[in-house]
């Protein structure tokens, strides 16, 4: 008897195309499948309209996976998968890792935490055709309904050693579709974004990296490397981002990684761009980062009110360290970019200005202003939820407010934070008082001429700059 090859989907059902950044989760699970499970036939999409492909290909299982502002759409996608077709369907993802109670029937089955294992051991029983309620209760990580009951099966155990994982195989999705059409800054033509850990050993109130993937764990240099010289070789990179959540942490494998890149020769043919923590990026390590060609760095730096960053950070890094970061990629010629939350509880129009005023003594090359978000799982959703802000099966778009660029010139209407409306907005007490609001505003404003400043620093590098950075401010 000739065993029938199983005829896997994995779907991001993104609503906008992420630029050079793929879906890593998805990556990893097709890897680990291929690597684990010869006789499955795997296929990712991860385009805005994936329903056809995914019909076309006669799935058995179809695996969708997406943040808590993704679930209603893979909601929606799984509901007309489930009208053509009897596929096997599971969700899996930050969301309902960090909110299995949200879980909906639509799907056969949730994963919860990390997926690698738990999918094989899925697909053990798809095999076996054993996915009952008998069975799937014997599978650690899972949630699912059982005569309308929802079980929920204990934690998985984390990989302790991810590099036992395989590098994550890009030969599944259309690389060249995240290579091509990129702003490219540095004279860079081949941009590829890299992960080399799991996690973050702090614990923001926002954010829910930690919930999610549990202890902090990275990858070996010997891994890293390797997966550089699979992207170098194979697909001509000459451009890499560490995308981490805290790449430069340990000190010492950051450094051992600087080293392994000069040896290779990198430091003279790729530029490299990282995210880093100014409380661990000292000038050791600014450094070593400058030496191998880190033409960029990003920073959480939030808020530049030591009130509010105590608060957002958990007393983990002060304005000091953000402000003495700033003046050492100064010195070292690496550009800084950097992220700062505005609308935080008890946040005070005397903190807005202290930001305000600080981003104009130390301006940034790039500044992104984000009104603080409530993710399910954090400590900021906890409070939301005490305070009737939040709750379990709301609609998620809401919890998500973005700043229109339009609104700064918007004098003359009554309501220039309309934007608020509908939307989760977490500093009650200041909802409605203008000059709070308006400073905002004018917050967003400055980082905006402050970033335009930069990109026109590099217009003439590259002609197709112009064209997209116009196109950029037009969809602000």
């Amino acid at each position: 008897m000739i065993n029938k090859r199983i005829k896997l989907v994995l779907v991001y059902h993104q609503m906008k195309v992420q630029g050079n950044t793929p879906h890593f989760g998805l990556l990893s699970l097709g890897a680990y499948v291929k690597q684990k499970f010869p006789n499955v036939d795997i296929k990712i999409l991860d385009n805005p309209n994936p329903l056809k492909q995914i019909l076309k290909f006669k799935p058995d299982i179809v695996g969708f996976t997406g943040a808590s502002m993704e679930y209603k759409e893979a909601k929606s996608l799984a509901a007309k998968v489930k009208k053509r077709s009897k596929a096997l369907l599971i969700i899996g993802g930050i969301h309902i890792s960090t909110s299995p109670q949200t879980f909906s029937n639509i799907f056969d089955i949730g994963v919860i935490g990390e997926g690698e294992i738990t999918l094989g051991e899925i697909l053990k029983l798809y095999k076996n055709k054993q996915i009952n309620h008998q069975h799937l209760n014997q599978v650690d990580g899972l949630v699912y309904f059982h005569q309308n009951k929802l079980f929920t099966t204990k934690p998985r155990q984390l990989i302790k050693n991810i590099d036992d994982l395989p590098i994550p195989d890009r030969s599944l999705i259309p690389m060249e579709n995240y290579l091509k059409n990129q702003l490219n800054l540095y004279g860079i033509k081949r941009l590829m974004v890299i992960t080399t850990s799991r996690g973050c050993p702090y614990h923001c109130v926002y954010c829910s990296s930690s919930v999610h993937w549990g202890s902090f764990r990275f990858h070996s240099v010997e891994y890293i490397v390797k997966e550089m010289d699979h992207l170098i070789n194979k697909y001509k990179v000459d451009g890499i981002v560490f995308w981490d959540d805290l790449f430069i942490a340990p000190k010492s494998r950051v450094l051992s990684l600087v080293e392994e890149i000069k040896k290779k020769g990198w430091d003279k043919t790729m530029v490299f761009y990282g995210q880093a923590r100014s409380n661990m990026a000292d000038e050791d390590v600014i450094k070593a980062l400058k030496s191998i060609n880190v033409k960029r760095l990003s920073f959480g730096f939030e808020t530049y009110s030591q009130k509010m960053l105590s608060y957002l950070k958990v007393n983990s890094v002060s304005v000091k360290d953000n402000i003495r970061t700033v003046k050492l990629c100064n010195k070292y010629d690496i550009d800084v970019t950097a992220g700062l939350i505005v609308g935080s509880p008890k946040e005070t129009l005397k903190d807005l200005k202290i930001t305000y005023n600080t981003m104009k003594k130390y301006p940034l090359d790039v500044t992104n202003i984000y009104i603080l978000i409530a993710y399910p799982g954090t400590k900021i959703w906890e409070f939301s939820k005490k305070n009737h802000l939040v709750f379990d099966n709301m609609d998620m778009d809401k919890i998500h407010t973005e700043i229109p660029l339009k609104a700064c010139f918007q004098f003359w209407k009554k309501d220039r934070f309309y934007f608020l409306k509908d939307h989760v907005f977490l500093n009650q007490e200041k909802r409605h008082d203008q000059k709070y609001l308006s400073m905002i505003l004018k917050i967003k404003l400055l980082a905006t001429i402050q970033n335009y400043k930069y990109y026109f620093k590099y217009i003439f590098r590259d002609p197709k700059i112009i064209s997209k950075v116009i196109l950029n401010f037009l969809k602000k």
